[in-house]
């Protein structure tokens, strides 16, 4: 059995659309943490009921059967023998067969724990979670585990998402669906837009956050983007790594997730979002001193 004391977490909760792909691929490559292989594990938010537990197992089926697939049909296996492939397919295995309960959280990092002592992942939805909620996941990852927060103005990171659902739902809309579409979403009462009033709810994540893991950080995206060499001192400081400062500029100029809207969206609608949302925008431009351009 792995002994927990031997291993510290680092964990980026979020936001959605608002820079998490890319925060993975950052320490993943300018630090010595490993991260894990499967971008989002949604362990946590699918244990805590934040998430359908039939979503993840299908989720992780279908990567599961995509790779079968791909060993199947590929002429040379050595990929197999990486390590981190391996994690990939342990870890998709695990969700896709077992009830949550039965999985245990450090053994989804196999068989890459006995060369690393810093493990981590990225899951937007953490940012979502109760006092409750993060009290319990600390239990797990232990009060020294460093949690990192990207915010991103709330009325772009709003736009992306749109974006986010009608490319995973595969709607295909042009512009004057898109703005026939979210008029009427703002116009009701739905899941959809109450999930992203919550995703920008930068403030109550920032104050339970920061209250339960002394090793957080929240910053914000333009800075990443603008001024990486003083975001990747403030992770290296804040939350406890070494971080290659090359490496982390370079993988800045190299964004993974296009997190641009695509679409154009009405004066009116723009208008409205930036009502909406006017006290979130204050939030975050006094917390973080600076405008939020992107």
């Amino acid at each position: 059995m792995v002994d927990t004391r031997r291993h510290r977490f680092i964990i980026g909760i979020g936001s959605q659309r608002a820079g998490s792909t890319l925060l993975h691929s950052l320490l993943e490559a300018s630090s010595e943490v490993f991260m894990h292989p499967v971008k989002e594990l949604h362990y946590f938010d699918t244990l805590y009921g934040y998430r359908s537990r039939q979503a993840l197992q299908e989720f992780s089926t279908r990567q599961l059967m995509r790779e079968v697939d791909r060993i199947v049909s590929s002429k040379d296996l050595s990929f197999v023998k990486n390590n981190r492939y391996r994690c990939y397919l342990r870890t998709n295995r695990l969700l896709a067969r077992l009830p949550i309960e039965k999985v245990n959280y450090l053994d989804l990092f196999r068989p890459n724990l006995k060369n690393h002592q810093l493990i981590g992942e990225v899951t937007p939805e953490y940012m979502l979670f109760d006092e409750e909620s993060i009290i319990k996941m600390k239990e797990v990852v232990g009060e020294d585990a460093g949690i990192l927060l990207i915010c991103r103005n709330p009325v772009k990171r709003f736009l992306s998402a749109v974006k986010l659902m009608n490319s995973y739902n595969n709607l295909q809309m042009d512009d004057a669906a898109a703005n026939e579409w979210l008029e009427g979403m703002l116009d009701s009462d739905n899941n959809w837009t109450k999930a992203q009033e919550k995703y920008n709810d930068y403030a109550s994540a920032i104050e339970l956050y920061s209250k339960n893991f002394s090793n957080f950080l929240a910053i914000s995206y333009d800075e990443l983007i603008e001024k990486p060499k003083i975001s990747s001192q403030k992770i290296s400081e804040k939350i406890n790594i070494n971080i290659n400062e090359k490496k982390f500029i370079q993988g800045t100029e190299k964004i993974i997730n296009n997190l641009a809207n695509d679409y154009s969206i009405s004066e009116k609608i723009i208008l409205k979002l930036h009502k909406i949302y006017e006290p979130n925008c204050i939030f975050l431009q006094d917390y973080f001193d600076h405008e939020l351009l992107r």
